[in-house]
């Protein structure tokens, strides 16, 4: 997947692995304010664009305070906020699409029974 932002041009997108996927699909759904999901948005561009220029990535973070920075960041960076909200919907929408659906995680529990 590719993202477009502005002053970093176009960028190819890494999924990251399957808990942060996991913790960003379920902090967006569960927020309600813009400005948790601007967070959130800015968080899984950060996790999906691979440039050293973006902040750092952790393993173990606090969700919000991570967002926060890279919210920071991009915005320092010129990127718009409607950009920032707009790429950040398609990554998590993205991220969704990785993760096990439902019926797929009951197959595998009739199937270990």
């Amino acid at each position: 997947m590719k993202i477009k932002l502005q002053n970093f041009g176009e960028i190819t997108c890494v999924r990251p692995p399957l808990s942060i996927c996991f913790d960003v699909v379920s902090m967006f759904s569960e927020m309600e304010s813009r400005h948790q999901r601007g967070r959130i948005c800015a968080v899984a561009i950060c996790f999906a664009v691979d440039h050293a220029k973006f902040p750092t990535k952790r393993t173990s973070f606090d969700l919000m305070d991570y967002g926060s920075k890279c919210l920071d960041f991009l915005l320092g960076a010129d990127v718009p906020i409607n950009q920032i909200f707009e790429c950040g919907l398609e990554l998590v929408t993205w991220f969704a699409e990785s993760l096990p659906s439902e019926r797929e995680v009951e197959e595998v529990e009739n199937f270990s029974e």
